[in-house]
């Protein structure tokens, strides 16, 4: 009790200090979607605006309470995460409809009830979206590549999972999926870059059984794991914490690297970096310089976020595996990831090619927030290493 109290008062504290602006952002376009879906309904029966932004204004309230609440009513967490998707593509329609009525006048001409259609065929693509995302994101897809990386020694299969986000939306049935598809590919190592849980364990239904599903994927050379910045045991009190997620990937026979180097076999190491920003956390970890230093022979590198990636090909990494983009899970997001990460001197999905290192960026197994991929794939990765 006494947790999830200090757990209220950490994200109330969070949400305060942002406050002006998000509840500014995000009233003005519940405003807007309410003003133009009232006008709808009108064209069908009058309606007072009290009995419409009543009920409207519960539903404005849904994101607020599922992120307070969510850890003790999951139902309200997840009708949050589903109602992020509804604004995001109901005011990106209902704004291109208003820009293409801009174009309309400005050219003279003007469509009768052009209002009533806009929001007709907004409504409309919106709930396609919505179905059409769900199933989606559901259905794991697999991605090929082949690699040549300098060593010796028989070839290799590396099968590469990220961002699984374990907690109220993802759960075993969807672990048990992933497993599955990472198994048909028959590895021989399988690495995990990262966000396998989502903040908060307690709200796991069935922790025993994903860890049974966890542990029921096969790796003659092992399966490998690094954490990602939502692998904590809940914001409390005393920050986040980590223990209990270590205990869960060592008892599902997962070796957990935490700025450490790990030989496979001979010269053939793999090396796990704590991440950057873990949420509530305090960010301390090796430089790539740290991690690498001494290592004779090649090295597989596990790094969440791929944000220095040219840091790592100096310090002598050969190959780089990242996750946390999502690739922007939701069209079109992904169009702001890929100039983020290009800055940063990476990419945010596929294949990246330095000089003397390559990397792979995935877009996950999973999903975080609303439960939809649009214009993206859960995916397990397949990497085929040659050497030369």
């Amino acid at each position: 009790m006494t947790d999830n109290f200090f757990s209220i008062i950490i994200i109330l504290m969070r949400w305060l200090f942002f406050s002006p602006l998000v509840f500014l952002v995000y009233g003005g376009i519940c405003f807007y979607i309410g003003f133009r879906l009232l006008g709808f309904l009108c064209y069908f029966i009058p309606v007072k605006p009290a009995a419409f932004w009543i009920p409207f204004a519960l539903l404005f309230c849904i994101l607020v309470f599922g992120n307070f609440f969510g850890h003790n009513l999951l139902f309200l967490r997840k009708a949050g995460s589903y109602w992020i998707a509804v604004l995001m593509y109901m005011f990106l329609l209902l704004a291109l409809s208003d820009f293409i009525k801009l174009l309309l006048l400005l050219f003279g001409k003007k469509i009768p009830n052009f209002n009533f259609y806009a929001a007709a065929g907004a409504l409309f693509l919106c709930i396609t979206l919505i179905i059409f995302g769900a199933l989606h994101a559901r259905s794991i897809k697999t991605v090929n590549y082949q690699l040549t990386l300098p060593g010796s020694g028989s070839n290799i299969r590396i099968t590469l999972i990220s961002d699984l986000h374990i907690g109220s939306t993802v759960g075993k049935t969807w672990i048990k999926r992933i497993a599955d598809t990472v198994n048909k590919t028959q590895p021989d190592i399988v690495c995990i870059t990262g966000d396998i849980f989502d903040g908060n364990l307690d709200v796991i239904k069935d922790l025993p059984g994903v860890i049974t599903q966890l542990k029921s994927i096969n790796a003659p050379l092992g399966v490998y794991a690094c954490l990602g910045n939502h692998d904590i045991d809940r914001m409390s009190f005393g920050g986040a914490k980590t223990e209990r997620i270590a205990e869960i990937l060592e008892s599902a026979g997962i070796t957990l690297l935490w700025d450490e180097v790990y030989p496979i076999r001979e010269n053939l190491f793999i090396a796990g970096r704590k991440d950057a920003r873990p949420i509530g956390m305090n960010a301390g970890r090796k430089t790539p310089d740290e991690l690498l230093a001494d290592i004779e022979g090649t090295v597989i590198v596990l790094d969440h976020q791929p944000t220095q990636y040219p840091q790592l090909e100096k310090a002598g990494a050969d190959l780089v595996l990242s996750g946390h983009t999502h690739k922007g899970q939701l069209f079109p997001a992904n169009l702001f990831t890929r100039s983020i990460f290009k800055k940063a001197g990476a990419v945010h999905y596929g294949r990246w090619k330095g000089q003397n290192m390559q990397g792979i960026v995935t877009s996950g197994a999973a999903v975080w927030g609303p439960p939809l991929r649009v214009g993206t794939n859960s995916e397990a990765v397949v990497i085929d290493v040659k050497w030369e």
